[in-house]
C-alpha cells in the first residue's frame, strides 16, 4: 500500500486508531469508576455529617444534665449548711425546690 498524506500506511493508521480506541475505552471505564466512587464518598459524607449532628445533640444533652446535677449538688450543700445553722424554714423551702427540680428533670 502506498503511504497516505502523512506518511503512514493504512496498516499503521489502523493500529494507531485501535490503540486510541483501547485507550479511550480504558479512560471511559476509569471515569465510570471515579463517578461510582464519588457517589459512594458523598453518601459516606452525608452519613458522617448526620452522625456528627447526633453526637452534637447528645453532647448538648449531657452538658445540660451536668449543669442540672451541679445545681442539685449546690442545693444539697445549701440545705446541709442551713440545717447546721438551724434555719429549718429555709431548709424546708430548699428541700421542696430540690424535689420539684428532681421531678421535672428525671
Amino acid at each position: 500500500m502506498a503511504p497516505n498524506r502523512r506518511g503512514m500506511g493504512d496498516e499503521q493508521l489502523n493500529q494507531k486508531i485501535l490503540c486510541l480506541k483501547r485507550n479511550m475505552a480504558k479512560i471511559s471505564m476509569d471515569q465510570q469508576r471515579i463517578r461510582v466512587e464519588q457517589t459512594s464518598v458523598r453518601l459516606r459524607f452525608l452519613i458522617i455529617k448526620q452522625q456528627c449532628e447526633e453526637l452534637r445533640e447528645e453532647i448538648n444533652l449531657i452538658s445540660k444534665q451536668a449543669t442540672i446535677t451541679q445545681f442539685r449538688i449546690a442545693l444539697m450543700f445549701r440545705i446541709i449548711r442551713e440545717r447546721k445553722e438551724g434555719n429549718f424554714s429555709q431548709v424546708a423551702k430548699l428541700t421542696h425546690f430540690l424535689r420539684l427540680l428532681s421531678i421535672t428533670h428525671i
